[in-house]
């Protein structure tokens, strides 16, 4: 059999969020019902399902406060805070870099405009300061903390 998902060379992972303010699911769980309900009724195969976590930042962030729940969705993130994420981080072991070389702690920094701390673009980065940074943080920082974790690996923990 040939194609996508099929060949360790040709990987198709799906990516699931939640479609309101509620965290994801348990990753391996509905990564098996995913599985087994695509094959069933499409014969669609994959390699895996990742699960992340919708950020209070931009149109999520304004259908939040359209809908007067932005303070209850932030309250979750909070309250579902998991320090067994931490490790896993991206922002502790990468940088996002800007359209004009402007480097941050991640892509939502990136977004809110807020700079990495050791300041500077790409083309003047200095390692060790880089290495030795306190990550720039704020509240939207728990909808990576929170529950299982959330990165562009999906799950941080399982």
């Amino acid at each position: 059999q040939l194609g996508y998902g099929l060949q360790p060379d040709l990987t198709l992972d799906l990516v699931y969020n939640p479609s309101g303010p509620s965290l994801p699911p348990d990753q391996c769980r509905l990564e098996a019902d995913y599985r087994r309900e695509l094959q069933l009724r499409h014969g669609v195969v994959f390699s895996h399902l990742l699960t992340i976590a919708n950020m209070p930042i931009g149109r999520f962030r304004v259908d939040l406060r359209r809908q007067n729940r932005e303070m209850t969705y932030r309250a979750l993130l909070r309250d579902a805070f998991n320090p067994g994420t931490l490790k896993g981080l991206m922002c502790r072991s990468q940088i996002s870099v800007g359209w004009d070389g402007a480097l941050y702690d991640c892509d939502f920094n990136l977004a809110l405009g807020l700079a990495i701390s050791a300041g500077g673009r790409v083309t003047h980065a200095n390692v060790q300061r880089l290495l030795a940074r306190p990550i720039v943080t704020g509240e939207h920082c728990f909808g990576c903390t929170a529950g299982s974790g959330s990165s562009c690996r999906g799950a941080l923990v399982a």
